[in-house]
């Protein structure tokens, strides 16, 4: 992910840095091939970034997926234990007090635990989505500056 900013900041210091066409309204002049060869060196890139982000989604389905077992098993633990305190007194309405909100609490946890993954797979794909596109602005950005060149005749 660094090396694309890294290239990045390459393509914009060279746009910067390039020598301007007087009476053109900002107009630059820049190295066609140097500015190709970027370009080619983040679409080798991209292909990396993309295995990460198809890499975090993973994590994330596992995240979800421990995170939904746990909740399961503290359920089951809870359903176990109200099923060991029953009987027909006093210590039998306790227990299914306790028990209801041992599940409640239990199924409170869960809901919060596939909250907070879902919230952090999100982010992170947000924050994929957000370098993602500042580089296809980037290279759009770049197509387009080419083409003017070429359609003025700047070789």
């Amino acid at each position: 992910m660094m090396e694309i900013f890294r290239i990045l900041d390459e393509l914009e210091l060279m746009i910067k840095d390039s020598k301007k066409v007087p009476l053109s309204s900002g107009r630059a002049m820049i190295d066609s091939h140097r500015f190709l060869d970027r370009l080619d060196r983040i679409r080798a890139i991209l292909p990396e970034e993309m295995e990460t982000a198809r890499l975090i989604l993973g994590q994330k389905d596992r995240i979800v997926n421990e995170a939904c077992a746990e909740a399961d098993k503290y359920m089951e633990q809870s359903r176990d234990q109200v099923a060991r305190m029953m009987d027909d007194n006093e210590i039998t309405r306790n227990a299914r007090q306790v028990g209801e909100e041992l599940v409640a609490r239990a199924e409170e946890l869960a809901m919060e635990i596939r909250r907070d993954a879902n919230e952090y797979a999100d982010g992170v794909l947000t924050h994929m989505e957000m370098v993602l596109r500042k580089g296809l602005d980037v290279v759009i950005q770049g197509k387009e500056e080419i083409r003017d060149a070429l359609d003025r005749g700047d070789y």
